[in-house]
């Protein structure tokens, strides 16, 4: 027993160190291999991950490759700028990828060395893409290096590189991964094994033990099962972008991309319906370009979803994805043969290139939407994005290629006119071959001529004896000709000089008497002026035509040709003659002929001229009846200008005698008509020059017809003995320093204006209520129709400027509505022409424009400025405000200023019957006033006890209120560059206080108050009548005037001297250097060529050696009206010239042009 015992207890004892033992064992085996297998597992996947960071890395290099390549082709084919982005973008990061590359694989030599093989490989395409790049932007040719196939070879052994580099990858990571499945596998393999055996050897001693065990051991597979799985997920994803890479690889277009893309979802996660939709950069909407799975009724709903739109357009704004589950059976259904369903789930992706949302793709599922689902599609958004923005590409690429292809067959076409041609030519070189055979048989009987002339040669060399004998005698007759003809051009000048002088003050001092600026002169006086200024002129006629005949006679008429519209050239002689006619009762017309063309080529000055003299001469000798020019088309491409009259007409025999200088048809038409008889001599004289001729045809008592014939394609010879130009500049003149722009537009109308929609203009039933409106938008003008007669306004419709002047000036309208955009000028300068005319300042103006021009115009006088497109209610507040405008009779004018006596004379400037002044001294009671009452315009000074007119300004402006009303700085100091910007915001007018200050002061005031001139106090007109007489332009500037002739230095000092400039005389030209020299400021001078002591050109050429005066403007004057006269004045330094007697305006224009420069 006790044997049997101690070995029961032995046996016991071992077996429960057995029992201890082989778990303990069996757990650290256990421990040991499980740690071995997780950690080479992870091992296994980090390599698997790395291989594929690899792969994608590669992928994305030669994406780069390709897109700059691409760039290359696109950049050679069109030469754009632009297609070369993604080539320069694509080298630096092509070469940080190369590097990251590099690392990565740096375990494996070989790789490394095929990316070395690769780097160097794209860096000669590089090279070679660098000297195609030049090539293209020098315009070279490029197409011998690209067909040589140098840099197809570079690109397609880096294509092939990197396709043994992919492979290698791909060997790599499914070998990793099928050695990470086989050690598994055989890990667990011998585990169960080994497991199993120790169970059933200690199953039957052990179970609890056992079963302990086993609970541990299904624990550890389970976490390995959970891992495996992860690890599985992971590589479906991989797998799934890496196939979608291959779907969409090759396709050339955003469509094929996007159904390669729906088909690829598709398959891989079993979608039932899709559709994509891409964004069009020039509409910012979303546009499907692909379906799947859509039925007929799916395909007809919309295709264009704007930004926020349905849930297509709000998955883009909000760059999230929309998941949609139980959707409605009403939504969409998924067709197949056998029947239709609804899907169960709905998924909205955007899809983003660089950040930025370039499309959405919706998905619908008939199954639950599973997480690994969800995390396939964000992973793939971004590699989607970049396809759909390639294939984008691609397509403006194909577009400019299709352009490029569109231009060679042109070329090709004209290669073959070209061919043809030449083809021609050949022809003709034949012709010339058989000519060439007949000249050479006549050359063998003109040898047997050769023998007859001989006989002939002894004759002639005895007439040349005599010749020469009579060419010695010509010789000497010419000599004498030349000597007489420069005695008369020299007496011709000297003439000219002598009449020009006193001429010019006579003519300057009429036009001043004339305009009666002091208002001291009487009607008959100021009759008395006009006939001594067209007295004067008519001698200035004659003098010209003098001149003019001379120069025909020297051959200094210089023809210059050019286009010449018809239209335009009768226009002008139609407003030029018509009044002329209806002084005298006679009918005028200009009538075009059918077949004129529309212009022709000659020299409109000078056509001008003979159609000016025969119409003279026609009204001249005509009574009774009519004048009237007639133009048609004439034989072998001419024009015939008919100027038919019902005058005294002239005899047979008198015909020619017309055409000589100073001959008429008779002693007593002279002594009846007067005239010199140098019209029409000057006339057939210019157009022989012009290569046409002048005809007449006349009876006496019934009338003549004169006929002008001229080529359409101008003279066939131009005249080349002129070298000089005969005319000074002419520039644009002005008849007044401010002139009547609606009495200047209205000229151009020859008829009253013809309404384009149906007004009131014919029909007025208000009295004081006219609204005008100048508007070509003939819809908008209806709509301003029908609000004006709701507010029981008349209306009155322009559609161009023009018009719309006239109509102003002759209707005075209460009240203007203008467009800024008219067809013929801006709505700008027709308020600035209203404004600045006398009759038409005081009509309220305001703007409906689709240009937001407000500050200018509402600086100009406007009333208030409405953008378009605008709303009804906002139009009919701004006609109410007009109406409310017109309704107020006393208008409130605010002046703050701290000088009491400066305060009163203000008061006193600007009261009237119709303005209320209020005066205040401090910024307090500015506001304390302006908070209580409402003015039309406030007058204020900058410096004030308790503030600035900054605040004030500042305060005015931030106030909706006070934001409109115009504010005039009447200030004593004058203002930097930076002060007058900063008042420029906000003041409509600054004026520094000085001696003619009141008269700006009370100009402005009364502009934005809107006030009828002709209701001011005389002493006030008289006021604004100075002020305009002013030019900005001559305004504190001097001038220097050079002139001898006392006379001419009375007459001009009294036309510029008003205008505001500043004038320094010099008797001569040396005094004019004194006076240049002295250091005061000169902006203009104005010199006269002939003087004592020291001549005009001397003094030109002196001052311009003086560095001080290289860009001085100077005007020469000179009575002198020959060719060569203009030509030595600004040979010697002059920058304009003027001949005596000066035509004011003439004058004026061109002393503003100058002074503008300065």
């Amino acid at each position: 027993m006790t044997a049997s015992a101690a070995v029961d207890q032995i046996s016991f004892r071992r077996i429960i160190r057995r029992n201890i033992a082989l778990p303990l064992a069996l757990g650290v085996v256990t421990m040991a291999l499980f740690i071995a297998l997780i950690a080479y597992l992870v091992n296994t996947m980090s390599w698997v991950e790395h291989s594929e960071r690899v792969i994608g890395n590669a992928n994305e290099m030669l994406r780069l490759a390709v897109d700059r390549e691409s760039a290359l082709r696109g950049f050679l084919i069109t030469g754009d700028e632009t297609f070369l982005a993604p080539y320069q973008l694509g080298q630096p990061r092509f070469e940080t990828e190369i590097n990251t590359l590099m690392q990565l694989v740096s375990d494996n030599p070989s790789q490394v060395e095929q990316l070395k093989r690769i780097r160097g490989v794209q860096q000669r395409w590089d090279q070679f893409a660098q000297e195609m790049i030049d090539l293209r932007r020098r315009n070279l040719d490029y197409t011998e290096q690209v067909k040589s196939g140098r840099g197809k070879i570079e690109f397609d052994e880096t294509r092939r590189l990197f396709g043994q580099f992919l492979s290698v990858e791909e060997a790599l990571r499914q070998q990793r991964s099928s050695d990470a499945r086989s050690v598994t596998s055989i890990l667990v393999g011998v585990f169960l094994l080994f497991s199993l055996s120790i169970s059933g050897f200690i199953a039957y001693r052990g179970r609890r033990d056992l079963v302990n065990l086993s609970e541990a051991y299904d624990g550890v597979l389970a976490r390995q099962a959970e891992h495996t799985e992860v690890l599985q997920q992971q590589v479906w994803l991989r797998s799934g972008q890496r196939l979608l890479a291959e779907k969409i690889v090759g396709q050339s277009s955003s469509p094929l991309v996007g159904r390669a893309i729906l088909d690829f979802l598709a398959e891989y996660l079993d979608v039932a319906v899709a559709a994509m939709y891409v964004r069009d950069r020039a509409t910012s909407s979303l546009k499907r370009i692909a379906t799947y799975g859509f039925s007929q009724e799916s395909e007809q709903a919309a295709r264009t979803f704007r930004e926020a739109e349905s849930l297509i357009g709000q998955a883009a704004v909000s760059r999230r994805t929309l998941v949609l589950h139980d959707v409605p059976d009403d939504y969409v259904k998924v067709v197949s043969g056998t029947g239709m369903s609804p899907p169960r789930n709905l998924v909205v992706l955007p899809i983003e290139n660089d950040g930025i949302v370039n499309g959405v793709v919706e998905l619908g599922f008939m199954r639950n939407i599973a997480p690994r689902d969800h995390e396939f599609l964000q992973l793939i958004a971004n590699s989607m994005g970049d396809s759909i923005e390639a294939a984008l590409y691609r397509e403006r690429l194909q577009d400019a290629l299709a352009e490029t292809q569109q231009l060679n067959e042109e070329l090709q076409v004209q290669q073959e006119e070209l061919r043809v041609s030449n083809e021609g030519l050949e022809e003709r070189g034949r012709a010339l071959v058989e000519s060439q055979s007949r000249l050479e048989a006549q050359q063998a009987e003109l040898e047997q001529t050769n023998v007859q002339l001989e006989d002939y040669a002894k004759r002639l060399e005895r007439q040349k004896a005599d010749l020469l004998e009579a060419q010695d005698e010509l010789a000497a007759n010419a000599a004498r000709l030349e000597q007489s003809s420069r005695y008369k051009s020299e007496f011709l000048a000297n003439m000219s000089h002598e009449l020009r002088t006193p001429l010019n003050s006579s003519l300057i001092l009429a036009r001043l008497l004339q305009e009666n600026r002091s208002g001291n002169l009487t009607e008959e006086q100021v009759r008395y002026a006009e006939t001594i200024h067209a007295s004067n002129s008519d001698l200035l006629v004659l003098i010209n035509d003098i001149l003019d005949l001379s120069k025909v006679e020297a051959g200094q008429i210089a023809i210059e040709s050019g286009t010449v519209p018809v239209d335009s050239m009768l226009q002008s002689l139609r407003e030029m003659f018509e009044p002329m006619a209806a002084a005298k009762h006679l009918q005028f017309s200009v009538e075009r002929a059918p077949g004129v063309p529309e212009a022709f080529v000659t020299d409109g000055q000078r056509v001008t001229q003979i159609l000016r003299n025969l119409l003279s001469n026609a009204l001249k000798f005509t009574e009774h009846g009519e004048v009237a020019l007639t133009v048609a088309a004439g034989d072998a491409g001419t024009l015939r200008f008919d100027v038919r009259d019902t005058g005294i007409g002239i005899a047979a025999d008198k015909l020619e005698l017309i055409f000589e200088a100073f001959q008429q048809a008779d002693g007593s038409t002279s002594r009846h008509y007067g005239g010199s008889g140098l019209g029409l001599s000057i006339s057939r004289e210019f157009a022989r020059l012009l290569g046409g001729r002048v005809s007449v045809a006349s009876e006496p008592g019934k009338g003549s017809v004169f006929t002008l014939w001229l080529p359409l394609q101008g003279p066939a010879e131009t005249q080349s003995r002129a070298t000089q130009v005969t005319e000074p500049l002419t520039l644009p003149v002005r008849s007044k320093p401010t002139p009547s722009p609606v009495a200047n537009a209205a000229s151009v109308q020859t008829g009253n204006a013809q309404p384009t929609i149906g007004d009131d203009r014919d029909n007025l039933r208000h009295e004081n209520r006219l609204i005008l409106a100048i508007e070509d938008d003939l819809v908008f003008a209806e709509i301003l129709r029908d609000l004006t007669h709701e507010l029981e306004f008349d209306f009155v419709h322009a559609t161009d400027a023009t018009t719309g002047l006239t109509l102003v000036r002759d209707m005075q309208p209460t009240a203007v509505l203008l467009d800024v955009g008219l067809p013929d000028r801006s709505g700008l300068t027709v308020l600035e022409w209203l404004k600045n005319d006398p009759a038409t300042r005081h009509i309220p103006i305001h703007i409906v424009s689709a240009t937001d021009h407000a500050e200018k115009a509402l600086h100009l006088g406007a009333v208030g400025y409405t953008l378009k497109p605008t709303a009804r209610t906002t139009l009919e507040a701004a006609i109410r405000r007009l109406e409310t405008r017109l309704q107020q009779r006393m208008k409130r004018v605010l002046v703050i200023e701290d000088d009491a006596a400066m305060r009163e004379s203000i008061r006193a400037l600007l009261q009237s019957d119709t303005t209320e002044i209020v005066a205040v001294a401090t910024l307090a009671g500015a506001l304390e006033q302006l908070s209580t009452t409402l003015f039309d315009c406030v007058v204020t000074d900058l410096a004030l006890p308790d503030g600035t007119g900054y605040d004030l300004l500042e305060q005015l402006a931030a106030d909706v209120t006070h934001q409109a009303m115009p504010v005039i700085v009447y200030t004593g100091r004058m203002l930097s560059g930076d002060e007058e910007h900063r008042l420029r915001r906000y003041s409509k007018s600054i004026i520094i206080k000085g001696a003619k200050s009141p008269e700006r002061l009370l100009d402005e005031v009364t502009l934005f108050l809107h006030s009828v001139e002709s209701s001011l106090a005389p002493e006030q007109q008289r006021m604004l009548r100075t002020v305009r007489q002013r030019d900005n332009q001559f305004e504190g500037r001097t001038i220097l005037l050079a002139e001898d002739d006392v006379r001419n230095i009375f007459a001009l000092s009294h036309v510029l001297e008003p205008l505001g400039a500043k004038l320094e005389i010099a008797r001569n030209g040396r005094e004019a250097l004194e006076a240049l020299n002295t250091g005061r400021e000169v902006d203009l001078v104005l010199m006269d060529i002939m003087m004592p002591e020291m001549d005009g050109l001397t003094a030109i050429a002196h001052i311009r050696r003086d560095a001080r005066f290289a860009h001085l403007p100077i005007v020469a004057l000179t009575a002198k009206a020959m060719a060569q006269d203009r030509m030595r004045c600004l040979e010697a330094g002059a920058d304009d010239y003027i001949s005596k007697p000066i035509d004011v305006d003439k004058l004026i224009s061109l002393c503003r042009v100058w002074l503008r420069q300065r």
